[in-house]
């Protein structure tokens, strides 16, 4: 099987192609910056897994939490490429990305919970816990950063999230030495989002945008940001 994962949602644009044919082989680009980069990096991704796109089984993408002109551009991409394919396009959360990041890099060692806090670009934090296995143990909130340290579980704790230094900045000293802060997993990794897919063949996540409030999107003032989960 070949996947391609796909990822816009903060402020990173990356694509990957995941071959489970040649000992699962990925090749992976990222880039930082604008959405408008994603279309390219797709087809420099394809060429350089000597790909051609009609041999592609399975899009995967992230449905969000992010910025709403990321989020946007993504699925867009997605959907475009599976409805001109003909093939399935299964959804997966920015969280559940990052969170299956901090396991795959063995950055989170041992038994230790993750917790995955990202920036909503407002004043609060879209915050999920996983165990060690980075399976949700919870649903994602969004919420202050007071509010998010209470759901923070006690004992060894990976934390990992581009609002991962923010919100450690603030946890009680005597919860500090519990918690690693994984400073350089912070966001999404399109290799990462075609691995979970492919995990989950079973019982995919819809690649549709979830939303906390989706009123919010409606409003000026918060067009740039989407709020995932109800």
């Amino acid at each position: 099987m070949k996947i391609l994962g796909i990822d816009s949602t903060l402020g990173f644009c990356s694509a990957a192609v995941l071959d489970q044919n040649n000992s699962s082989k990925c090749f992976n680009l990222e880039f930082e910056g604008h959405s408008e980069m994603l279309i390219p990096i797709i087809q420099k991704v394809m060429e350089e897994a000597d790909l051609p796109f009609h041999e592609l089984n399975l899009i995967a993408v992230t449905v969000g939490p992010g910025s709403f002109t990321g989020l946007r551009a993504g699925l867009s991409a997605a959907k475009g490429l599976g409805l001109a394919l003909d093939i399935p396009v299964h959804g997966v959360t920015t969280l559940e990305a990052v969170a299956f990041g901090a396991r795959s890099k063995s950055l989170n060692k041992g038994s230790r919970n993750i917790a995955v806090a990202l920036d909503t670009k407002r004043d609060e934090i879209y915050f999920q816990n996983f165990n060690a296995e980075s399976i949700a143990k919870d649903k994602a909130i969004a919420g202050s950063v007071k509010d998010i340290i209470e759901l923070l579980p006690l004992g060894p704790l990976s934390l990992c999230g581009d609002a991962a230094e923010r919100l450690f900045a603030n946890v009680p000293v005597s919860r500090v030495k519990n918690i690693n802060c994984l400073n350089n997993i912070g966001t999404p990794n399109a290799k990462y989002v075609a691995k979970i897919a492919v995990d989950r063949m079973e019982n995919p996540l819809s690649a549709s945008p979830l939303y906390i409030n989706p009123a919010a999107t409606k409003q000026p003032k918060d067009k740039n940001i989407t709020r995932p989960w109800k």
